[in-house]
């Protein structure tokens, strides 16, 4: 994929790299707005529960209050006052019931002040049992003041106060998972909201006004709490949210439906939130499985007037109206992400296409340059900086390497043109040199011996001028030879450096070296090179002498070898600090028959031999020059 990638246009790898950003972007973005989402909405449902559940607490303390006002009240009714104070147990019994049917008790009594029982609204019969077991009548008795609260009756105080009141008592229990085992399969006993007040005729307490709320099987309690909390809210045709009193762990009351439909009382609720409510009194809120789906649940322990906990108040919301929330949000988030994905690709491609035009402009004219056809870029109106700047900074390259091809093809030219020259002249001058050898061997042997025969006379000075220029002349001629030859060189690995302490070892001794200090930087680690040795020991002397007679008053030569990094080929340079070249006649030393000496003290085929030298080892030789400062020579031979 990589590699396909990087064989493709650059549009294309513009794409794909902004296609997959922006999709990583999305993935991340998905995964961290989803992972948020649900962080929220579990923390907004944990907060929902418990508000829930603190509205359902205050719901529960201001139905106790509202009891205890209407009990207080009606027990300092005159009429009731007086009829407790002389007993009237027709009387109070008709308006107990009153009171019952009006205010909605399950259970209301008179009692007398000695705590016996004086009359019972829901049965007449039963009286004078005492009621001095109950905590409520104790307090009242000892403080003459109200008291109300949750507590608890047994089956046979409960029987006591009516059948239909004991019927509603006993409740089943349902064998439930996760729950806590219970060794009796029901209970019995009543979970109740009761209230105190006292009678007073005056000062004198006349009795005690009882009353009390069953909560066992009391729908309508739990029901309208569900009202005031949640307000009907239906999910799938469910109640979202639903009440429960709890006695001990035992569902008592509640608007939780079983599987078929009923109320699921008698069910239990788990041993982990038992052992937390009802055993260390501590609220409780969590994911929970409720009879037969999930809740987001909370549970508060319910207190007796000893603060010992009797049961628990339970508020539960469908953990499907949070997934609900979740679904519709994600949806709507991913379209989101959907739809600014595809926008931003719209808008990348877009931009893509707008930046990659000067671009393609600029790979069209490259490829038509390759193939020797130089095409200047015209700039679009709507290009912007950066493209016109690029596009004169490709027409500046264009310009650049037409005048450099120009200059190559000249340079080409020029050079072959010199090779094709100095190869004519090379062989003219062999076939000059082979015709001249000849006679001039004559011309110097009869010379040398007419100045035998003819020393002291008159002739000897004309003589030893004749010998003397027939031996500059063979000394020409060899060197045309020289620098003609075509014979192939002898080469064999050497020491570029052991070549060089070679030539220098003579040249030191020679008269034009006297004042000429030689310093010599010769490099330990240059490789091997195959030369002819000869020949290389001759560029080195032909190129020492030249700097020697460019320094007439002395100077330094300087000889250095290095490699060149890169090419790895050896490197020799030779430098002096004499009179140099003029510019004019640099282009020329490699001429033959070209000198800058006087008359008679060169040949002028000195550096041409150097240069065919070089050439034929496949090397390179340059040269810089400065008047009045000196000349390098620069040395380049391949490496073994």
């Amino acid at each position: 994929m990589i590699k396909t990638l990087a064989r493709s246009n650059i549009r294309f790898k513009l794409v794909v790299s902004l296609l997959a950003i922006v999709l990583l972007a999305g993935v991340l973005s998905i995964i961290v707005g989803l992972s948020a989402l649900n962080t929220n909405v579990v923390r907004d449902a944990y907060a929902t529960v418990r508000t829930n559940l603190a509205s359902a607490s205050e719901l529960y303390r201001e139905e106790i209050d509202n009891r205890s006002r209407t009990i207080q009240y009606m027990a300092r009714t005159p009429e009731i006052v007086r009829a407790a104070a002389a007993r009237d147990r027709a009387f109070l019994f008709e308006k107990l019931v009153q009171i019952k049917r009006e205010f909605g008790f399950d259970i209301v009594d008179a009692i007398n002040a000695d705590g016996t029982m004086l009359v019972r609204a829901n049965n007449f019969e039963a009286f004078g049992d005492s009621m001095m077991g109950y905590r409520t009548v104790q307090e009242v008795l000892r403080t003459h003041a109200p008291i109300a609260g949750t507590g608890l009756l047994d089956y046979e105080d409960i029987a006591r106060e009516g059948a239909d009141l004991a019927s509603r008592t006993v409740i089943p229990v349902v064998a439930t998972s996760h729950a806590r085992p219970r060794p009796r399969p029901a209970e019995d006993r009543a979970l109740i909201i009761k209230i105190a007040a006292p009678i007073l005729d005056g000062d004198r307490l006349a009795g005690i006004l009882y009353g009390a709320v069953l909560l066992n099987n009391n729908d309508a309690f739990v029901d309208r709490f569900k009202r005031l909390v949640f307000r009907d809210e239906k999910i799938n045709g469910k109640d979202a949210g639903t009440t429960t009193v709890f006695l001990g762990d035992v569902r008592v009351a509640t608007n939780v439906l079983g599987p078929t439909g009923q109320r699921a009382i008698g069910t239990q609720v788990s041993e982990e939130v038992y052992r937390k409510v009802f055993e260390r009194g501590e609220t409780w809120v969590g994911r929970a499985f409720v009879v037969d789906d999930w809740y987001i649940s909370g549970y508060t322990p319910l207190y007796d007037f000893d603060q010992r906990v009797l049961g628990m108040l339970y508020v539960g919301v469908l953990k499907k109206k949070f997934d609900v929330v979740v679904r519709n949000t994600t949806i709507s988030y991913l379209l989101v992400i959907l739809l600014t994905t595809l926008l931003a690709l719209a808008l990348s491609g877009y931009l893509i296409n707008l930046y990659t035009k000067p671009v393609k402009r600029i790979i069209d004219a490259s490829t038509e340059m390759a193939l020797g056809f130089y095409h200047r870029i015209e700039t679009d109106p709507h290009d912007d900086q950066d493209a016109r700047a690029l596009a004169r900074a490709f027409n500046g390259m264009v310009d650049a390497i037409q005048e450099r091809d120009r200059q190559l093809t000249d340079l080409a030219d020029r050079t072959i043109l010199k090779s094709e020259k100095l190869a004519s002249i090379g062989r003219l001058a062999s076939g000059i040199a082979h015709e001249i050898n000849n006679p001039l061997t004559g011309v110097l042997t009869y010379s040398s011996l007419l100045l035998e025969d003819m020393k002291g006379t008159p002739y000897e000075e004309d003589l030893k001028v004749i010998r003397d220029e027939a031996l500059r002349c063979r000394g020409i001629v060899r060197g045309i030879l020289d620098f003609a030859r075509d014979t192939k060189s002898e080469r064999a690995p050497a020491d570029l450096n052991a070549l060089i302490e070679d030539a220098l070892r003579i040249l030191e001794k020679h008269v034009t070296f006297q004042n000429v200090k030689i310093v010599k930087d010769l490099a330990p680690d240059l490789p091997r090179v195959n030369v002819d040795a000869g020949e290389i020991r001759g560029v080195i002397n032909n190129l020492a002498v030249n700097a020697a007679d460019a320094m007439p008053a002395g100077g330094r030569l300087t000889i250095a070898t290095s490699v060149e990094p890169g090419t790895g080929m050896a490197v020799i340079r030779v430098a002096d600090t004499g009179v140099g070249i003029s510019e004019e006649n640099l282009n020329k030393i490699f001429e033959p028959f070209f000198t800058t000496k006087d008359r008679g003290q060169g040949t002028g085929l000195g550096l041409p031999m150097v240069y065919g030298a070089i050439q034929r080892h496949g090397g390179q030789i340059d040269v810089q020059s400065r008047v009045g400062e000196g000349t390098e020579f620069t040395i380049k031979l391949p490496a073994r």
